[in-house]
Order: structure tokens, then C-alpha cells, then sequence
């Protein structure tokens, strides 16, 4: 039987040899504030929106966990010019295009270095980290809340984390909501347990250690935009293509038609979480 981060990992390597180009090497859902911008734009205000939190300077060592194909490192090392950037994902296929396209970028490993591992138990010491950084990942992790202590054990004393997640807005109210959202977690690789709201995201956070915890809901600025994009015949053209028919007919359009439902309905969020380490 296969691991919930086997599955992951077969998940969001469907159709990648070909995808690792497309929109950049971007996979996150971008942040849509500004009106006329491109996906690639988008998906770079939503980093720039993680790194306003974190405020990196030339003495920051930053971990990413779920780092796609490496775009957003190569991304932020240019901009924020961190000291040094590890870079950790489950699926093996992300690290290998995230070498190259680092490499391609200029960057080595004394700027860049990217592992293949699981984000419950990361093959990096205790107090390491200055900054962390998570975009779209931790509501795959099983669970989420085992994640949050790893991720406290790997930061240093100060150090500052910074993730965009999904969390569920309110409980469902009859029979047809409740198998809605089963049905987005199951089709989108989340653990029933990481199905909870703010509140208790936060309270797990501060179980785990974490301080001065915020929790933003920036819903109405990310999944419409990302819904409306991916939705325009040559973007749906494009996934199938590069994802093969089926995989892009799930992919492309059942799972983001269901989280833009979902969101519609009032059931899911879309947050911006910052958290420290005391």
C-alpha cells in the first residue's frame, strides 16, 4: 500500500517533464491583488507577500519546505539575497528540475541546495534556520500539526516562519458540504486531520512552541484569480497537454472548480500564517 507522501509525490509528479516551464515553474495559487497581471506575476506577489513577513536580509538562512521546481528559490535568492536557501520537497522529480533550474540561474550550492525528504522529519539539525518558509504544502503533510513541531525543532531561537495554507473556514453544514469537502481532500492529497479553521490552526502552532502567531485570510484575492486563469481555454489546453487528458482533465479543472466552489460556499480560506520562534 502506498504512504500518503508516495501518494503525494505521485500526485504532483503527473505530467511534470513537461510542466516544469510552464507559468515559470510556478505551482502556487499567486496573489491576484493587483488588477492585469500575468500567472508568473502573480505567483511573485504572493512570495513577495511571505517575504514581507519575514523580512529577510543578507544574514538570513532560509528553509523552504515544498519547494515545487524551484522557482521561487531561485526567485527570492535574487531578490532578498538570503544568505543561503535550503530548499526540502517529497517529490524527487521537483528536486531534480530545482537543481537545474538554479543551476541554470547561476546559483550553486553555497546559495541554493535542494533535498529530496519528507517535511515531518527533515535531515537538517536542531536550531539551524533563521527564516522558514512553506507556500501551499503544509496541507498535504500527514499531518499537518506534526509538521509544526519539526518545524520548530529545525529553527533557531528568533527564527521567524511564514507559510500560505488552506484552512477550513467553517464546518459544514448538511450532508452534501461535508462530502463536498471530503471529496477536495481526497482528490487533492489532505489529510482528514488537517481539515480544521483558524482558530485551531493557530492553538496547534502555540502547542508546538510557536509565538506572536497571525493567521490573514486572503481568500478573495487568490482563488478567484487562480480559478478564472486556469480556467480560459488555452491554460486548459495547456494542462491537458502537458498532463495528459485525464490527469488534466482531474488536475485542471475537477479539483479547481472544486476548491473555487468550496470558497464560493464559504467552507475554505486561503491564509497567510506568521509565526515565531521565542
Amino acid at each position: 500500500m502506498l504512504t500518503h507522501e508516495l501518494k503525494v509525490e505521485r500526485f504532483y509528479s503527473s505530467g511534470v517533464n513537461a510542466f516544469h516551464d510552464y507559468h515559470g515553474g510556478y505551482l502556487s495559487y499567486g496573489y491576484w491583488k493587483k488588477n492585469g497581471i500575468n500567472y508568473v506575476e502573480a505567483a511573485e506577489d504572493l512570495l513577495d507577500l511571505l517575504c514581507s513577513k519575514l523580512n529577510l536580509d543578507n544574514d538570513s538562512y532560509l528553509l523552504d519546505i515544498g519547494c515545487g521546481m524551484g522557482a521561487q528559490n531561485v526567485y527570492i535568492f535574487n531578490k532578498y539575497k538570503p544568505k543561503k536557501i535550503n530548499a526540502i520537497d517529497a517529490t524527487r522529480i521537483h528536486v531534480d528540475f530545482s537543481r537545474t533550474r538554479a543551476s541554470k540561474a547561476g546559483l550553486d550550492k553555497d546559495d541554493v541546495s535542494f533535498y529530496h525528504g519528507s517535511a515531518l522529519s527533515m535531515p537538517f539539525p536542531d536550531n539551524h534556520f533563521t527564516h522558514a518558509l512553506s507556500v501551499e504544502a503544509p496541507e498535504h503533510f500527514d499531518t499537518r500539526e506534526k509538521f509544526f513541531y519539526e518545524l520548530f525543532r529545525v529553527l533557531k531561537k528568533g527564527g521567524v516562519v511564514a507559510i500560505s495554507d488552506y484552512s477550513l473556514n467553517r464546518k459544514p453544514k448538511n450532508l452534501i458540504e461535508k462530502m463536498l469537502v471530503r471529496l477536495v481532500a481526497w482528490l487533492w492529497q489532505v489529510p482528514k486531520a488537517n481539515l480544521y479553521g483558524n482558530i485551531e490552526y493557530k492553538e496547534k502552532m502555540e502547542k508546538a512552541g510557536f509565538t506572536n502567531v497571525t493567521i490573514e485570510n486572503i481568500g478573495r484575492d487568490v482563488i478567484p484569480g487562480y480559478y478564472f486563469e486556469h480556467q480560459q481555454p488555452k491554460s486548459r489546453k495547456e494542462i491537458r497537454k502537458i498532463r495528459g487528458f485525464w490527469a488534466g482533465i482531474v488536475g485542471g479543472y475537477i479539483i479547481d472548480r472544486l476548491i473555487y466552489q468550496v470558497f464560493l460556499s464559504g467552507l475554505c480560506e486561503y491564509i497567510i500564517v506568521r509565526a515565531e520562534k521565542p
